[in-house]
């Protein structure tokens, strides 16, 4: 497999480490979601995987579209937890019972990496859109689990992982217990000239908070 780093455009983040997955930890009115979004664009040959908790695959592939992370059906997939049938989406969907449902997002996400396989696609970026969704619908032991999971497969294919969480709805142990399992994070804040990020556990990264543009051009 390759070890070429996952780099990134117009974020000041240093390029990481094939196997990574990072918590992405933040208010979503920071622009937490966007930047996770954009942690998911890649360059050309790259795969993405994006499992939505929240929102139907619709609205994830509009955010996607501002966020300039373009979606296309061989590249792309969309692990649909809310359910609908939504027409016009620029990338395979995959529908799941529901965010409690952490067996049937493993199997559609094991389907997809096989499928990216078989069409000569190795290196993918997962981003899952939230833990915290599933933590209202399970309790934390079920979900670590899974996040336990999800993370060895990301890593066993030299893939990037991206884990969107609230910080302010849950309690300190909680943000502890599964940020066990990423190899770093990323904070979000609302600074006073926009948004700031700062990175933890990541090698080669700054420890300082950064602004960073949500804007894409």
């Amino acid at each position: 497999m390759s070890d070429d780093r996952y780099a990134f455009e117009r974020i000041p983040l240093d390029a990481i480490r094939p196997g990574t997955t990072v918590l992405l930890a933040g208010p979503s009115h920071a622009g937490t979601r966007e930047l996770g979004l954009r942690l998911l664009a890649g360059r050309d040959g790259e795969g993405a995987i994006l499992v939505t908790t929240n929102r139907r695959s619709q609205r994830i592939a509009a955010d996607c579209e501002r966020a300039g992370l373009r979606l296309a059906a061989d590249n792309s997939a969309i692990l649909d937890c809310v359910g609908g049938e939504d027409a016009d989406v620029p990338a395979q969907v995959l529908p799941v019972s529901g965010p409690s449902d952490l067996t049937g997002i493993g199997m559609r996400y094991s389907d997809v990496h096989r499928k990216f396989a078989r069409s000569g696609i190795d290196r993918i970026r997962t981003g899952l859109f939230s833990l915290s969704t599933l933590l209202s619908f399970g309790d934390l032991k079920t979900v670590s689990r899974f996040v336990h999971t999800l993370v060895g497969r990301i890593d066993a294919l030299d893939g990037l992982g991206v884990l969107l969480i609230d910080p302010a709805i849950h309690d300190d142990a909680t943000i502890s217990t599964l940020s066990q399992f990423c190899a770093g994070r990323i904070d979000v804040r609302e600074g006073e000239d926009g948004p700031e990020l700062r990175a933890r556990g990541l090698p080669s990264q700054s420890r300082k908070w950064q602004a960073f543009d949500l804007g894409w051009e």
